[in-house]
């Protein structure tokens, strides 16, 4: 990778980098045009590779930048002391419309990045991923307050229907709808609560 990617204006690099991750979580590695990305991020296709060398580095580049770019925001936003388990989430999902704010592909693009499995890249490609997904749903376990649940309710099979909502919501928003953070934040919190209401036993609603 070209260094003076990095000495352009963060505006511009936001440019390209977001162009990357619209394409590539629209069209998958494979089938995602590099004409397509340039045309998008306002440069040329030559300058475009001038600066990732291929559409591999390019990928590469963005998946690395996503995985750091999220684990940066539940760094300095999530609460590590919260026990009740719709708390936790709900702060997760604020770590996410945080990385949204600046990226609206990026959660998609690493999510599919994850699951495509491109043999362009080799077997240890996604495991920063995977490693995130794995230490957040080992956060949630051990931190849950599983008392709150109605009897015959585990903590894992809530956190999987929660993840299941949270991937489907996420999806099913329209791009304009990503114009307003706050309001699709407020949606997802108001489905959240009605799964609490389902899940938790009466004193604790």
């Amino acid at each position: 990778m070209n260094e003076r990617f990095f000495a352009l204006p963060e505006e511009r690099r936001n440019a390209i980098v977001n162009a990357g991750f619209h394409v590539f979580s629209k069209h998958g590695y494979k089938k995602a045009s590099t004409d397509e990305i340039a045309r998008e991020a306002g440069i040329s296709k030559a300058l475009l590779f001038h600066y990732f060398e291929s559409k591999k580095g390019l990928f590469a580049y963005l998946y690395d930048y996503g995985v750091e770019f999220l684990a940066d925001a539940i760094g300095r936003l999530h609460d590590y002391d919260e026990t009740d388990f719709f708390e936790i989430f709900a702060n997760a999902q604020a770590c996410k419309i945080e990385m949204l704010r600046e990226h609206p592909d990026a959660m998609q693009f690493l999510v599919s990045a994850y699951l495509e499995g491109d043999p362009a890249f080799g077997p240890e490609f996604g495991a920063g991923f995977q490693e995130a997904l794995e230490k957040s749903s080992r956060a949630f376990l051990v931190r849950a307050d599983a008392s709150k649940f109605r009897d015959g309710i585990t903590v894992e099979q809530v956190l999987n229907i929660v993840l299941w909502m949270s991937d489907g919501f996420m999806r099913a928003q329209p791009p304009q709808a990503l114009a307003d953070l706050e309001a699709v934040n407020n949606e997802f919190l108001a489905y959240l609560e009605l799964l609490r209401r389902q899940f938790y036993k009466e004193e604790y609603l």
